[in-house]
């Protein structure tokens, strides 16, 4: 059942133009239980003292109903959802339809540096730092797998590891934020609520982070459709960083690992979909700190009443987050990993109540439930021939897009 907190008075939703570019960043006193969620060309914010509607169940079609028909009821004219659903969809996924929300367009460049340039918050200083598991451990795992490759088990496993964060003093979200978003301009930054065990109406924490990888959007009947998967680090000399952007186009291990997603994603939209979009092979994006191969898919719904969360979760976890084949790969993560992932890698976003959405994977990102401490999360992709020690330096550079972000 859904859970109300804040504000008693029923709100109507507030939107602005998103096609026009906003004064700033919607970040101003950004409190827990508040919702921030930008895309590439849109930005959302809510604030928790206007009060909100939230469920902390396992993901269904019957728990998003009851939320929207409680929000209709409400007299929310537009409702949207926010969600946070956790990489082991059998457990509680954390819902918000805020009873008021604020919609508008990104700022362009200019306007969004000198937002960020105005603000001189002095940022928390990282005390301490503890690794999960310590970086060695963490290369066993990866020799594990490579074991189970020679003996046929498996041809893709995606292992991550966890850094507890501490600091001197709690995050100042808006600054936080911002600097994941000049960061990751043309990804998806957000700060979502995690809600309380038990139906309760506080906050027991928040899921902050800047993912590259677009899941699902759906518009209409049409879906777009982003993965990702094969990565190298950049480098700060222009032409050792092309050389590196031109090696991963032709890398065959990462060209390997990043078929195994797109076949696997394309195998299933064929069930979905009609009509799709497949380009012939990848192209490489890049982020602040990687470069990534990546396959940007189109298609048309047969069933227009699929909803953008209805098809992420059939595709979720994808090779990219998981391995190929998926179910060997989701067990084995469970015996190598040694801990929880939670929300890591699982799937960020918002929908309307007639299925229009975007949902993106949950990377980049850490759990803030401390007031002073934050877990980062990291994965990598391993097949054969990976390298433990190159697989340590790529979880420990995307790691380092959020802790750079951080203090």
């Amino acid at each position: 059942m859904p859970t109300e907190s804040g504000a008693s008075e029923p709100h109507n939703t507030a939107t602005t133009e998103p096609g026009l570019p906003a004064r700033g960043w919607m970040l101003d006193e950004f409190a827990r239980g508040d919702v921030f969620f930008a895309s590439p060309a849109t930005q959302w914010r809510s604030k928790a003292s206007l009060g909100a509607l939230s469920a902390i169940e396992p993901v269904s079609v019957s728990v998003i109903q009851s939320l929207f028909d409680e929000a209709r009821q409400r007299g929310l004219t537009d409702p949207v959802m926010f969600g946070l659903v956790p990489f082991d969809t059998s457990k509680p996924a954390s819902l918000t339809i805020p009873l008021s929300y604020e919609c508008a367009g990104v700022p362009d460049n200019d306007t969004a540096m000198r937002s960020l340039d105005s603000d001189h918050t002095a940022k928390p200083q990282i005390v301490g730092r503890t690794p999960v598991p310590p970086p060695e451990i963490y290369g066993d795992m990866v020799r594990k797998a490579l074991t189970l490759f020679a003996e046929g088990d498996l041809k893709k496993v995606v292992l991550s590891r966890a850094m507890d964060i501490d600091l001197d003093q709690p995050p100042h979200y808006p600054q936080l934020l911002q600097d994941l978003l000049r960061r990751n301009a043309h990804g998806y930054t957000f700060a979502l609520p995690i809600w309380g065990d038990g139906g309760t109406s506080l906050a027991s924490g928040v899921m902050v982070g800047a993912s590259p990888e677009l899941l699902v959007r759906r518009e209409g009947d049409r879906i777009f459709i982003n993965p990702l998967a094969g990565s190298i680090g950049r480098n700060s000399n222009p032409d050792t960083d092309a050389a590196l952007k031109a090696g991963l186009a032709h890398s065959e291990k990462d060209l390997r690992e990043h078929a195994y997603v797109v076949n696997d994603i394309v195998r299933i939209l064929h069930e979905y979909c009609d009509e799709l979009d497949v380009p012939p092979g990848p192209s490489v994006i890049g982020t602040d700190t990687l470069w990534h191969l990546s396959t940007f898919i189109t298609g048309q719904l047969r069933d227009p009443g699929v909803t953008a969360l209805q098809l992420s979760c059939a595709l979720h976890p994808t090779p990219a987050i998981c391995g190929q084949p998926t179910g060997k790969a989701f067990e084995h993560i469970r015996q190598l990993e040694p801990f929880d992932r939670e929300y890591f890698a699982g799937l960020v976003g918002w929908q309307r109540a007639n299925g229009d959405g975007e949902w993106a994977l949950t990377l980049r990102c850490a759990m803030h439930t401390e007031p002073t401490r934050l877990r980062v999360y990291a994965g990598a992709g391993t097949v054969a021939g990976s390298d433990p020690d190159s697989e340590i330096a790529e979880t420990a550079t995307k790691m380092e897009t959020f802790i750079r972000a951080l203090g």
